[in-house]
């Protein structure tokens, strides 16, 4: 039900979209799952399976995100 518009430079999202909060989020090992699915705890608590995927691409994503306001619980 929502809209994604994308540019060069951001993502929105827009629409009549109902989130269900804490939903969990299957990353299938792949980092680019966990990393394209984290900004959306900006909007709405969500729970990221297997969130050490990201360690063979970026170690550090997580820690970042921390210093950018996403709150991650371990």
């Amino acid at each position: 039900g929502g809209q994604v518009e994308i540019t060069d430079s951001t993502l929105t999202m827009s629409g009549g979209a109902i989130l269900n909060p804490n939903i969990a989020i299957k990353t299938y090992d792949d980092h680019r799952m966990a990393m394209a699915f984290a900004p959306l705890a900006l909007i709405i608590p969500i729970k990221i399976e297997s969130p050490e995927v990201v360690e063979k691409s970026y170690p550090d994503f997580w820690n970042d995100l921390k210093t950018l306001g996403i709150a991650i619980d371990s």
